[in-house]
């Protein structure tokens, strides 16, 4: 007989420590913990100790066994306490919480008390005040004019009318330095040396953590583009609250109380308003603002930031040269692998259309060498040719781009470059015999792309070399296009240089006009980016105007085309009768 098996132990019964390391998601479990009810049973997902984390700071009594199992369950617990009025034991400075103020404020007493018996929470305590506008307290705890305690105070005097807090912040603006010493991205203070800053929207206010995002099972999550809109946590870029938002349903935080749209075509104050950046750093990429970008980006990138800088790298040179300083070759906590390497791919296309090629080499890796070499620039046909010397494997790129900016003559040169015709041979060819190499070399590299930009040229060089090429498969390139949806040129660059305008994509927002369309297949080496409707808004929004009535009977607060000129046709009918009168 076999030796009997020992009983297991039920995992409920199980050390916390084990228990952390069981992965098993449960939605029942996440949310009788963020209801602040019972602890799951399985802490192994970093999901349902998130939401243990938001029970624990909603819940006072929740979760007590867990203080000194985890740096990040005993934070949270004193966090709490500090807001229920208790001022804990902090034995270990990873044991001290960053967000003291949500989602309930502790009373003067408590953070009088606090700050007495932890001295290097004076700032905790500062911007607690702020929000709640302890404006006498604040006083009594003259802290240096800090910027986030500042931006706090904004949001609240402005969403709350708090009277404390816009004294505290004009307090803190009125002097001629302010300093950073709070720092909502990493979660960390420095009293020590305090840094000269100015109000730059890199604060978490006290209103934006009221949004949360439902809990989703973590095998569901991608991660690939790691963008906000992405339906988890990992992609925002402040977690003060150390628990992402975490949920059991979705709801969106206020808007910001100001907006960011008369910024998009003025300069930036030295203090920034109210207002949420995100859309003035996508702009900044999209056009490739180097002063503006360096100054508004946040250490992660906010949803399309990525594919405007790509955008904003092929259609600027100086954007291009700079992000070449910026970037390395390894994957950094702002960019993935693949995020890498596109961004340095869009740089060598860059510099190639700026005739610059002493970067390639025979060596220079593969993944590098980018595919779109003609657009939204065409190089000088020598360097096409040199291009597709130093790198034969380029050759359908040239060849593509010899088409777009019409060198026919470089066309038939870069052809004949890689040749099956011996390198010894001492005549020249015959004309038949040159013609006949040049047909050879191009039936292997001809696809639906190039067919499909040399019957847009309007010179037809290349479209009977291609036809001469390959005259039995010209069938089958044809049939082909029902692919080139899924292949990286969906277009000739005819329809790139001088795109359209779409009545769909002619509207204004009052407040939010940029909308950041994304697809992961286009003109700028296998990304496109657009934002419908800017242009048009830059303009219509003020002729409308931002007090029109109109814009309390639209939900969303947008005009179509045509509403916009029935408006304005109406108020013009009208200003006549008026006048008539």
């Amino acid at each position: 007989m076999g030796k009997p098996k020992k009983p297991r132990t039920p995992l409920d019964q199980l050390p916390i420590e084990a228990r952390l390391k069981i992965k098993k998601y449960s939605s029942d479990a996440c949310n009788a913990a963020i209801h602040g009810q019972h602890i799951p049973v399985a802490l192994g997902y970093e999901l349902t100790r998130l939401s243990v984390i938001r029970g624990i700071r909603h819940h006072h009594g929740f979760a007590q066994e867990l203080r000194g199992v985890t740096p990040e369950f005993t934070r949270a617990l004193n966090a709490r306490d500090i807001m229920s009025g208790i001022i804990p034991t902090i034995s270990k400075p990873d044991e001290t919480p960053y967000c003291i103020w949500h989602p309930d404020v502790p009373d003067e007493g408590a953070l009088r008390a606090l700050v007495q018996r932890y001295p290097q929470m004076l700032y905790h305590a500062a911007r607690a005040c702020a929000v709640a506008g302890y404006i006498d307290l604040y006083k009594e705890l003259d802290p240096l004019p800090e910027v986030h305690v500042a931006e706090e105070a904004s949001y609240a005097s402005v969403e709350r009318s708090n009277k404390g807090s816009q004294e505290i912040y004009q307090r803190t603006t009125s002097q001629q330095v302010k300093f950073a010493i709070m720092n909502d991205y990493t979660r960390t203070v420095d009293i020590n040396d305090p840094r000269v800053a100015f109000l730059n929207g890199d604060t978490a206010v006290f209103s934006s953590l009221g949004g949360g995002r439902e809990h989703v099972d973590p095998k569901e999550i991608s991660y690939f583009y790691r963008e906000p809109g992405d339906r988890h946590y990992t992609s925002n870029y402040f977690n003060i609250t150390e628990d992402w938002g975490i949920d059991d349903h979705n709801h969106e935080a206020p808007d910001a109380p100001e907006s960011y749209f008369p910024l998009l075509y003025g300069p930036l104050p030295i203090d920034l308003p109210p207002v949420n950046k995100d859309k003035l750093i996508v702009m900044a990429a999209y056009l490739g603002d180097i002063d503006r970008y360096a100054r508004l980006h946040r250490p992660q990138m906010v949803r399309g930031e990525f594919f405007c800088i790509i955008r904003g790298i092929y259609h600027n040179s100086f954007w291009a040269k700079w992000w070449s300083t910026q970037i390395t070759q390894d994957a950094t906590t702002r960019f993935s692998e693949f995020e890498t390497k596109q961004i340095q791919r869009a740089i060598n296309a860059r510099r190639i259309m700026s005739d610059d090629i002493t970067w390639v080499t025979a060596g220079t890796p593969k993944d590098l060498l980018p595919m779109n070499i003609w657009f939204p620039g065409r190089a000088c046909a020598e360097t096409y040719e040199r291009l597709a010397r130093i790198r034969p494997g380029m050759l359908r790129q040239c060849l593509h781009a010899c088409i777009v900016a019409d060198y026919p003559e470089m066309w038939d040169k870069v052809l004949l470059l890689s040749s099956a015709r011996p390198a010894n041979s001492q005549t020249a060819p015959a004309e038949s015999e040159t013609q006949e190499l040049k047909l050879q070399q191009l039936s292997r590299v001809v696809g639906p792309a190039m067919w499909m930009e040399a019957k847009a040229s309007h010179n037809d060089h290349y479209r009977r070399d291609i036809a001469a090429a390959v005259p039995d498969k010209l069938e089958s390139v044809e049939r082909e296009f029902s692919y080139v949806s899924r292949s990286l040129f969906l277009m000739t660059s005819k329809e790139w240089y001088f795109p359209r305008s779409d009545r769909t994509h002619r509207w204004v927002d009052r407040n939010d006009p940029v909308h950041v369309a994304l697809r992961d297949q286009g003109e700028h080496d296998g990304v496109s980016v657009r934002i419908p409707s800017l242009d048009f808004a830059i303009f219509a929004r003020d002729a409308v105007g931002v007090d029109h009535d109109i814009w309390r009977n639209e939900k969303d607060g947008r005009l179509e085309l045509d509403e916009v000129y029935d408006l304005l046709e109406e108020a013009e009918a009208s200003h006549r009768s008026v006048a008539q009168s």
